[in-house]
């Protein structure tokens, strides 16, 4: 049993297949904890990690002095154009916006993607729900260049 940290400190590493790799940090340095293929259990998975690395109950590990960074993907870069592939919709059914394509801007607070979708706006998605290597048709192509021209351009 280890003396318990004022705060646990987590990281979430991006593996190729989008999964993330938990890790926490532990009296001995940063430990493997666990991995998730969603951005929502990451969370989950460092409490859980941290409760066993440390020998304590997970309740006694709370939501607030948990700190998690999720660093930017290797695979993702501001501004580059992604189809959105999935969503998770609470409710059971899927977003309009899946299969469309967008630009995306990371979010490093929310460890995930601002995309903004031509007539549809923005949204927050992680990375596990884009294509980052998307094959555009002509019109697709032809619509993101023309919102994004419109979006630079001042109110007149």
């Amino acid at each position: 049993m280890f003396d318990i940290p004022p705060q646990f400190r987590a990281r979430a590493r991006h593996e190729p297949d989008r999964s993330y790799a938990v890790l926490v940090e532990g009296p001995d340095g940063e430990v493997l904890v666990g991995a998730t293929g969603s951005l929502r259990e990451v969370r989950t998975v460092a409490r859980q990690g941290a409760a066993r690395l440390f020998g304590v109950p997970v309740d006694q590990i709370a939501e607030a002095l948990l700190d998690v960074v999720i660093p930017q993907p290797p695979y993702g870069r501001d501004g580059q154009w992604v189809r959105i592939v999935a969503t998770g919709d609470s409710t059971g059914g899927e977003s309009l916006d899946v299969g469309l394509a967008g630009q995306a801007h990371w979010f490093d607070h929310e460890g995930a993607w601002f995309v903004t979708v031509p007539g549809s706006g923005t949204g927050v998605h992680p990375s596990e729900y884009l294509d980052f290597a998307p094959v555009l048709t002509e019109d697709e192509v032809a619509e993101l260049r023309s919102c994004l021209a419109r979006s630079v351009q001042p109110p007149s």
